[in-house]
């Protein structure tokens, strides 16, 4: 992915694990945009493969599609869109 790619507005179901962005292609938390710095640092969400801070990727859960059983990180967005997809309204 390039530096110009940014995460879609609204997650939508994948069903194959992504390519990760390259964490020398991101500065700042896609989402909320804070610098990435020694306190703040960077998370790929397991489900979009974009870069995140702590605080927008805090949320877990297992990825059934990608044959991940398991509770991983995933951002805010994609944690609602896996749950629905997996029809786990229990958010």
């Amino acid at each position: 992915m390039s530096a110009a790619a940014s995460a879609p507005s609204v997650s939508r179901p994948r069903q194959q694990a992504p390519t990760w962005q390259a964490d020398r292609d991101c500065k700042s938390c896609t989402k909320c945009k804070s610098p990435f710095s020694f306190f703040v640092r960077k998370h790929h969400c397991r489900h979009c493969g974009f870069i995140f801070c702590e605080e927008c990727s805090a949320k877990t859960c297992s990825i059934p599609q990608f044959d991940i059983n398991t509770p991983v990180r995933v951002c805010d967005d994609c944690f609602t869109t896996v749950k629905r997809t997996n029809f786990d309204f229990n958010i």
